[in-house]
């Protein structure tokens, strides 16, 4: 031990004779004096963490004296919180004026550690240099408390002599940890602690964003305007500490208003209160941590930056052997860690993915991306997702589908960022955009900025016609599964203009028929559907399309049972399976209808083993909306079964998948069928709940047809009570709407209960 502090000093004394200069113009004459800690007077969301450091300090007595590391992002409120626990009273009353605040922003060697701790204790004077032994008399002399601020500076050096420096930085801390009567606290950026110190344990986990209602209070106590607009601000910000006072104190003088329009205009570049330090400019503070020693010593780092800044849903684990082929020359893996230790990014354990702070990735996006990542890794990423976009989902596997559900928030920001480059493929980027666009509406999402902006792309760029007809026909599509009929109408009607203007494009036409059939379907227009349907099977024959052909065969089935005209329905549900083939797109729908008409006829166990094959088809097609249709319909068969167990299993499940992928209408179906199970145990008022919920949710998707099957089983509910009366108008309001929707056999079942409870009602 005492060879290696031997070497310690050796190593310093060699500093100090090749900085002599140096030290004499700046450490000696003119540095300011020591800084001290000082209350923080704003001091919000962080009460927890300065709870528990109190406690480590004061409690632990098997740690004593407590070795305290405050981790985290640059801008955090690292300095604040040890600043916090410095002048908490506790530790004032216990360590009166031995409490130390070492700044080493501007330390970058261990000799200069040496000093400015020296600097700090009071005694370096320039008349002779600073020794350990001197030092450590000071510090024991009594119970003392110690903290080195921004220990990163000295601590994270590269270069010739990086390693070295890190190495006695580390030896005179863990010095300075050994002291009996010395409790140490470091604030550092990253994640990881100095080598050669026991800390205490359990570490202080990093330090997190703020939360919500804490970043409101900070910025009520600097500028007390917070209002809808500070809030957006806030949220864009990730509630980063430093982001939300610097905001606060641009609040003072700009409204929040146009402080959100100057952040849509400049992003992190506006939010600052003076340049050139971490604690005044938030760029600044981004931009330290980027260019750390770390940083600078590994290439693949920087280069997974740019890679990560591409992409705000960030990287899943599984993605990191797969991206090896894509990223050549790049140590993925050392990259990665590296950004980790930095803070740069975190590894979410809950989705298992590495995500980039947010603010960082903005930043990053806004000034440094073309330095960060290489074109042809840029252009590798984008090839991938491209790739991913135009997978169909009932083309590949289940654990393909995974993928491409994991990358949807990726895929989609690629996307947009191929509209906006010099792409020129333009036949495959739009049809990987409205591949994208069906599954993306598969899952749930029905938002139509990427669609919209994909057919500003293809007029802009005067693409061929046929592919602003596809993108026109995938937009209605976009709006039908969102229930906004009238929008979908608007961009079918688009799709079918444009189709006049062009030559032997019966497919285009089919597909747009196709598409009218569907939303005169939900609107209950249903000789409108079926004569929508019945032109586009002619255009599908006409163009030997098969397929097509199947897939109308399946929905003018559909229609021949909401006909009751079941032979119809056979035959046309036959047809579909002959045209289909082997393919799974449509079977699963075809099954269903064929399960439908079985339990017309009572065949209860013909209908389940119908909708079994269903859901089989439908898990090969990676259908989720399939899967849930087919799992509410055994639901409902389980029920006629009186295998309840299985019902609620069934159902429950389709509401899972309904919820997932945002369809109103099937959760809607998902509780009536729900509420089914309660009617049939007696239990009234679950019964009555749920078919009440599944009201609401078939009037907000206009379902006229499935309003009055929930009327009906209200109606059910007040006669099983008793209450005739209230039954007669449930029954009576179901009859209008079932004639509404041209419905005969919810019209004939209407008929039906209320013969039964008038009669009840004249009874002596």
């Amino acid at each position: 031990m005492a060879v290696h502090l031997a070497r310690l000093g050796r190593q310093i004394l060699s500093c100090w004779c090749l900085k002599i200069v140096c030290f004499d113009c700046t450490l000696m004459s003119n540095r300011s004096p020591p800084q001290e800690p000082c209350s923080p007077q704003i001091f919000f969301g962080r009460d927890s963490e300065l709870a528990e450091i109190i406690d480590m300090i004061f409690t632990h007595v098997d740690s004593h004296p407590a070795r305290i590391a405050i981790l985290g992002p640059g801008g955090y409120g690292k300095t604040t919180l040890a600043n916090a626990v410095l002048t908490q009273r506790r530790v004032k009353e216990c360590f009166g004026d031995a409490i130390y605040f070492v700044a080493c922003e501007s330390v970058i060697w261990s000799g200069a550690l040496l000093n400015e701790l020296a600097k700090t204790l009071g005694f370096l004077n320039g008349a002779s240099d600073p020794s350990w032994s001197h030092i450590r008399d000071v510090l024991e002399s009594k119970d003392s408390i110690l903290c080195f601020d921004n220990f990163e500076s000295p601590w994270d050096q590269v270069g010739d002599q990086g390693g070295q420096t890190r190495d006695s930085v580390e030896e005179l801390l863990s010095r300075v940890a050994g002291l009996q009567h010395t409790t140490l606290i470091i604030t550092m950026r990253g994640t990881v602690r100095p080598a050669r110190t026991r800390w205490t344990k359990p570490f202080l986990p990093q330090l997190r964003s703020l939360h919500p209602d804490a970043a409101r209070q900070v910025w009520e106590d600097i500028a007390d305007n917070y209002d809808s607009s500070a809030e957006e601000l806030m949220k864009a910000v990730d509630y980063v500490p430093l982001a939300t006072t610097l905001l606060a104190h641009l609040a003072q003088a700009t409204l929040p208003e146009l402080l959100l329009r100057e952040w849509n205009e400049k992003q992190t570049e506006f939010i600052h209160t003076g340049h050139g330090n971490r604690q005044l400019s938030l760029e600044y503070s981004i931009q330290l941590s980027i260019d750390s020693g770390r940083m600078r010593a590994n290439p693949s780092a920087k280069e997974m930056l740019g890679v990560l800044s591409m992409l705000p849903g960030g990287v899943h684990i599984s993605l990191v052997t797969r991206w090896k082929r894509e990223l050549y020359n790049v140590d993925i893996s050392s990259g990665l860690r590296t950004l980790q230790e930095c803070s740069l990014i975190t590894m979410i354990e809950k989705t298992r993915r590495y995500q980039m702070h947010p603010i960082i990735r903005n930043y990053c996006n806004y000034h440094s991306l073309q330095t960060l990542v290489s074109q042809e890794h840029k252009n590798a990423i984008r090839q991938f997702y491209l790739k991913l976009a135009s997978f169909q989902p009932h083309k590949i596997e289940a654990k393909s589908w995974f993928v491409q559900f994991q990358q949807a928030n990726n895929t989609k920001a690629i996307l947009f960022d191929l509209l906006k480059s010099d792409f020129s493929d333009y036949k495959k980027l739009n049809q990987a955009i409205c591949t994208f666009t069906s599954f993306h509406s598969s899952i749930g999402d029905y938002s139509d900025n990427l669609i919209n902006q994909t057919a500003e792309f293809l007029q802009q760029k005067r693409a061929p016609i046929p592919l602003l007809i596809n993108c026109f026909q995938q937009w209605a599509l976009l709006y039908y599964n969102a229930y906004d009929l009238e929008k979908a109408k608007e961009k079918i009607k688009e799709a079918e203009t444009l189709c006049q203007t062009i030559p032997d494009i019966d497919g285009f036409h089919a597909r747009n028929f196709h598409i009218f059939g569907q939303i005169h379907l939900h609107e209950n227009d249903i000789l409108e559907a079926k004569a929508s349907f019945q032109k586009a099977l002619e255009l599908y024959k006409k163009s030997n399309d098969n397929q097509g052909q199947g897939l109308e065969y399946a929905e003018l089935g559909a229609i021949y049972v909401r006909l009751n005209e079941l032979d119809k329905a056979i035959a046309s549900y036959q047809n579909a399976l002959d045209k289909l083939g082997n393919g799974v797109l449509g079977q699963g729908n075809v099954h269903l209808g064929l399960g439908t008409i079985y339990l017309r006829h009572n065949k209860l166990l013909e209908a389940r083993t119908s909708y079994q094959k269903a859901l089989e088809f439908h898990k090969l097609a990676n259908d989720m909306l399939g899967q849930a249709n087919s799992y509410e319909q055994l639901g409902h068969t389980y029920v006629l079964l009186n295998e309840q167990i299985e019902a609620y299993g069934s159902y429950e499940r389709a509401l899972r998948l309904h919820r997932h992928t945002n369809d109103i209408l099937g959760q809607g179906n998902d509780n009536l069928g729900l509420g089914d199970i309660y009617l049939s145990l007696s239990e009234l008022d679950s019964a009555e709940n749920l078919y009440q919920r599944a009201l609401k949710l078939y009037t907000l998707s206009n379902n006229i047809l499935k309003q009055g099957n929930a009327l009906q089983q209200l109606g059910r509910v007040q006669r099983a009570r008793s209450q005739f009366e209230d039954a007669k108008t449930l029954f009576e309001n179901a009859l209008t709407l079932h004639r509404q929707a041209q419905d005969p056999v919810g019209q004939e079942e209407d008929q039906r209960c209320l013969s039964e409870v008038l009669s009840e009602i004249h009874q002596p």
